[in-house]
């Protein structure tokens, strides 16, 4: 297994719904088919290809099936191959600090990655893997935090021309 975790200062429901809107991205591109925030639950699956490192394979297709969702807190998804290989992931966000409290929203986010390989030439491997993947994720984590940040200052600045629009709009200029 591997785990990275990462104290992150932005509010839980902002990274989930990035974390959920990501996800919902992946179906898009895998299936083609639109899936809304309101109808993705535990239990939807879909198939799509990942890239193997193998040079001239298209990739491998994997069933991903959502396997535990709890807004804000949990976001957990299998990944079966063939062969009774599969992958686990999941996030799971924990609330450090009270909601508003004056220091800002602090929260920790806990990804783990968890592998049943059958292969016994997979396992050699695999430890190596995790070395990798563990600073992947950690830099994964912080690129998150990045994102949340980001979407929050755009937010709130389209709010602010908004209001500035409004605000324009019925004030009179007589100079």
């Amino acid at each position: 297994m591997v785990k990275a975790s990462r104290v992150m200062n932005v509010p839980a429901q902002a990274l989930f719904d990035m974390l959920i809107e990501s996800v919902l991205y992946d179906i898009k591109q895998s299936t083609g088919k639109t899936v809304r925030p309101a109808n993705f639950k535990k239990g939807t699956n879909y198939r799509k290809r990942i890239k193997t490192n193998a040079k001239g394979q298209k990739g491998v297709s994997v069933k991903v099936t959502v396997t535990e969702l709890e807004s804000p807190r949990i976001y957990e998804a299998k990944f079966e191959g063939g062969n009774d290989s599969y992958t686990v992931i999941r996030y799971e966000i924990e609330q450090l600090s009270e909601e508003g409290d004056q220091d800002g929203d602090y929260i920790r986010v806990t990804y783990t990655e968890d592998y049943n390989d059958v292969s016994k030439l997979a396992k050699p491997v695999r430890g190596f893997q995790k070395l990798i993947a563990k600073n992947n994720f950690k830099r994964t984590l912080r690129g998150m935090e990045e994102s949340v940040k980001e979407n929050m200052k755009l937010k709130e600045e389209r709010a602010a021309e908004k209001e500035n629009a409004k605000n324009g709009d019925s004030s009179s200029d007589g100079e």
